[in-house]
């Protein structure tokens, strides 16, 4: 008798263990990724938390979100670059920012500036639109962009 309550019990376990949610991407073990400029300045994070990724600048306001293959959106639709293996790029392929471990070519960031405790209040996230065209995915370069992290989160 004991030994099939334990089996029902272990069968029950791992059917309840399995779910719809199972098809939902993982989230990393941090709940936000901070991203570092070229000055190895923390300058925005991604919230892993929230269902669309969205970006904040260290201020709290939300500048843009990130969808799963990697595409960077601003809520205002415009498509303005890619997050690829823990670098952002620009549209023409160039680093803007970071995460903390990231070393290839120009982009060392296993020394970074430490990270202020106090980020500013998240602020509410706009609604996004309809998303632009994204440009040709461009040769992706090891070495930093012209344009500055904050310059980059600016419609055009």
């Amino acid at each position: 008798m004991k030994k099939l309550f334990l089996i029902l019990f272990v069968i029950g376990g791992l059917v309840s263990g399995c779910s719809k949610d199972d098809d939902k991407p993982v989230i990393p073990q941090e709940a936000e990724v901070t991203l570092f400029d070229k000055n190895i300045k923390p300058i925005a994070y991604i919230n892993y938390v929230d269902d669309d990724l969205t970006i904040y600048m260290w201020d709290g306001i939300p500048v843009a979100y990130l969808e799963e293959s990697g595409l960077i959106y601003h809520f205002n639709g415009q498509f303005l670059g890619w997050y690829m293996n823990g670098v952002i790029y620009d549209k023409e392929g160039y680093a803007v920012a970071a995460k903390k471990g990231v070393v290839r070519g120009e982009i060392k960031m296993n020394e970074t500036y430490a990270e202020s405790v106090i980020k500013g209040v998240k602020h509410v996230k706009p609604i996004p639109h309809v998303h632009s065209l994204k440009p040709k995915t461009p040769s992706f370069r090891d070495k930093w962009s012209e344009i500055s992290l904050t310059d980059f989160f600016l419609p055009q």
